[in-house]
């Protein structure tokens, strides 16, 4: 600043030298010139005081913009990676989500073939026990969610197994020779059953043979089924009974 001011101070001399020779012979006044030059030189020092504070606010506004900028860059490059990370997860959604539907999918294609599995076990079970899931199988059929299927069949499968380690004692009517018979039943599990009629006249077993439930009359053992029927009902201990048994019984 000093270097620019000295120069002005010699150009000023200069210049009142010449505007004073030129004055005289114009009839300016010096005082005037003088008055102009002041008024100059004051016009330059408040532009430059005014540029000075000019520069400073468009200098913070500068650094303003360049904070605003990068917090706004910032803001884009978490959005960018937020967004990828919402895209991955929804690339992970729809993945599991695929591989849920094949599993129902498969699922709800093995229902049928469970149902006709199941329909060929109930086809040679007690009658006892046929009748108590024959009403099982209407609700598989009319049940529309898969959940609801699976909890059918699961019962299902629960009523076959229970009693399949048990000894059972029934009164039912069954067929023989074209003759219904009322008649006391003693089960041994899902495979072997005896009975005798309510009049001692008549007795057998009943075995699952070929898939299919058979009552077949005996002509002797009756008093070994009446005294193992007793037993079982009354639920009393007894001596060891040798009750016939059909060995072709089979599954």
């Amino acid at each position: 600043m000093k270097n620019i001011i000295l120069p002005i101070k010699i150009l000023f001399l200069i210049f009142t030298v010449v505007f004073s020779l030129s004055s005289k012979a114009s009839g300016m006044k010096v005082d005037e010139l003088t008055e102009q030059w002041l008024a100059l030189e004051n016009s330059r020092i408040k532009l430059s005081q005014n540029w000075q504070q000019e520069q400073q606010q468009l200098q913070l506004r500068i650094t303003l913009l360049k904070h605003q900028n990068s917090t706004l860059k910032s803001k884009i490059e978490n959005a960018n990676n937020q967004q990828d990370i919402v895209e991955q997860q929804r690339v992970k959604i729809l993945t599991q989500q695929t591989v849920i539907e094949q599993s129902i999918a498969r699922y709800r294609a093995s229902v049928p073939a469970l149902v006709d599995l199941l329909q060929q076990i109930n086809s040679g079970l007690p009658p006892y026990l046929a009748t108590q899931i024959s009403s099982d199988f209407k609700q598989i059929t009319q049940q529309k969610e898969l959940t609801g299927k699976f909890q059918i069949i699961s019962n299902i499968i629960k009523k076959i197994t229970k009693p399949a380690q048990l000894i059972q004692i029934k009164q039912n009517v069954i067929t023989l020779n074209n003759e219904s018979l009322l008649t006391q039943q003693l089960f041994f599990g899902n495979d072997h059953a005896w009975f005798i009629t309510q009049d001692n006249s008549r007795f057998g077993v009943g075995i699952r043979q070929n898939n299919q439930w058979l009552w077949l009359e005996t002509l002797d053992d009756s008093d070994v089924i009446r005294q193992a029927i007793n037993s079982a009902q009354n639920q009393m201990p007894g001596p060891l009974l040798n009750l016939p048994i059909q060995l072709e019984a089979s599954l």
